[in-house]
Formats: C-alpha cells, sequence, structure tokens
C-alpha cells in the first residue's frame, strides 16, 4: 500500500502575488515543506540526514496549475513516493480545496539522494524502499496541452544577479526562487513585444503560467550573474508555450523550462486572449 501524507492549511495573507494568487514559486515551497514533512513522519527527518550526512535535492519538476489559489484559502496536499531508483526518487503532489474537493494542482519531482557536503549523488539506503511502499511509476499524467508552433519564434534575454536572500541552507538559490525568475521574465517578453502587464491587469487580464516542466541542472549561488532567455514557441487560442533557460556568466545552462502560459482574467479564471493577439503587428504572430 502506498504510504500517502496529508497535509492542511491556509494559504496565508502575505503570499498573494500581484493579482491576490499563489505563484508558482509559492507553490513548490508547499511542496517542498510536504517532502520534508512526510519524509519524516516516516521517520527519515533531520536526524536521519545528520546522522547519514546526506540531502535530497530537487532534479526536475513538473508542476501543472490548474486553478488559482488565494489568502485565506484551506487546501489540502496530498503527497506520496511514486518510485525509486539508484541515486533518485519521484515523488507526487496532488492540491485540492478543502472545503469542496475540487483539484487545484499536481506535481511531479524527481529528487536526488546527495552528500550534504559535496553534493555528490549517493545510493538511497535500502530501508528507504522497503518502509516506502511504491507504485514503481507515477499515477498521474504530467503532460502539457499540445499548442500549434509559431514559424517565426522570438526569443527576449533579461540579467539579474542572485541575492543572498533566495539562498536556502546548502547555499545555493532555491529552486522554487527560479520559478520567481522565470515568470519575470515572461511579463518582460510581454512588455517587449507591446503587451505590458500593468495594462493587461486594467484591463482585467493576465497570462499565467499553468504548466511548467522545470529542469533543474546546476547550482546557482548568490553573487551569480545569470541571464534568462525566453522563447515563445508556440499559440493556441489563451494558450501560449515557451521555452526558457537560465546560465551564467559563461554560458552554461543552470536550468531549462518548457512552460504553457494561459490568459486568466484577474480574478483566475481562464479567458479568451485580448485583442490583436497573435495578428499580424502584434508582436506576437500566430
Amino acid at each position: 500500500m502506498v504510504r500517502e501524507y496529508k497535509w492542511r492549511f491556509a494559504v496565508r495573507s502575505y503570499e498573494g502575488d500581484a493579482w491576490g494568487q499563489l505563484s508558482a514559486a509559492g507553490l513548490l515551497r508547499y511542496f517542498e515543506q510536504s517532502a520534508v514533512a512526510a519524509a519524516a513522519d516516516a521517520g527519515y527527518g533531520s536526524q536521519f540526514h545528520d546522522e547519514h550526512g546526506s540531502a535530497w535535492v530537487i532534479r526536475r519538476m513538473a508542476l501543472l496549475m490548474q486553478s488559482s489559489m488565494r489568502p485565506g484559502q484551506e487546501l489540502e496536499i496530498a503527497t506520496w513516493i511514486s518510485h525509486f531508483s539508484r541515486v533518485r526518487g519521484g515523488r507526487e503532489y496532488r492540491v485540492s480545496d478543502t472545503a469542496s474537493g475540487e483539484p487545484l494542482a499536481s506535481g511531479l519531482a524527481e529528487w536526488v539522494y546527495v552528500d550534504r557536503h559535496t553534493l555528490s549523488p549517493k545510493a538511497i539506503p535500502k530501508e528507504l524502499a522497503i518502509d516506502f511502499a511504491t507504485p514503481g511509476a507515477p499515477l498521474g499524467s504530467y503532460d502539457a496541452p499540445p499548442v500549434a508552433r509559431l514559424e517565426q519564434q522570438p526569443e527576449f534575454t533579461i540579467h539579474r544577479v542572485a541575492e543572498w536572500h533566495e539562498a536556502d541552507s546548502l547555499g545555493h538559490v532555491n529552486n522554487a526562487v527560479y520559478a520567481d525568475w522565470l515568470d519575470d521574465a515572461v511579463r518582460a517578453a510581454m512588455d517587449a513585444t507591446g503587451w505590458n502587464t500593468g495594462a493587461l491587469r486594467n484591463q482585467g487580464l493576465q497570462l499565467r503560467g499553468e504548466h511548467y516542466s522545470l529542469d533543474y541542472r546546476r547550482e546557482t549561488i548568490p553573487g551569480d550573474q545569470v541571464t534568462v532567455t525566453t522563447r515563445i514557441e508556440g499559440i493556441s487560442g489563451r494558450l501560449c508555450a515557451l521555452h526558457q533557460t537560465i546560465a551564467n556568466a559563461d554560458g552554461t545552462i543552470l536550468i531549462g523550462n518548457s512552460a504553457v502560459y494561459g490568459w486568466r482574467t484577474n480574478a483566475g479564471e481562464p479567458a479568451d486572449p485580448p485583442e490583436g493577439w497573435g495578428d499580424e503587428g502584434s508582436g506576437v504572430r500566430g
């Protein structure tokens, strides 16, 4: 029987973004906390890692955000281990509204078991595979919706510096922070094509991330200068497909992201795109 851990809580007042909704980065932080709590509940908490000199670092994350989540809303996260390999483990997440049971989001993470000091992979202790009965493969589907590709795919770049307040206890930028960087880069790309985020917000519209496929390759250290590149790959109705990378000063890719964003109202409901989106001369053409 799969060992499932459930966590109920309310979205905090300070976790709403400019639209009063939980961001992708906020949800990733919840996923991380629920994974830590689930491991501790099974006897693999901080004491276990101190004794073994170990830690888990994220390698990949597929994140689906189906509905908006707001401050004060009570959520339930259910999480379980889907599979183990030699140094890697898969963990799934389901988020629902506590009152209605409505599914709100889901995710599949691949975590790598590492030496805490060198961050090199190490073999997962055999007892974990015994204590966590796993289905052996993900139970959910995490594929992005299909989006028609553009013949011309405009590309945009922004630059930033990794800050100390963005680092976690391992001394590198926390995995959730990248989602904020990537979202900022999307809005910068929109601004560059004439679709200003503030003006759209005043019209009651936003382009919001609905599906992320994050591939974490290298760590980022406070003080590192990075370049975030966003390429608009496709448009289908209210959906927009993007490919993004974050690279350090020598061009080494730190993270890749294939994402699908969707037009929504300021209240978070699916919406038709603004008039002219995808038309000739719009800056983003279908």
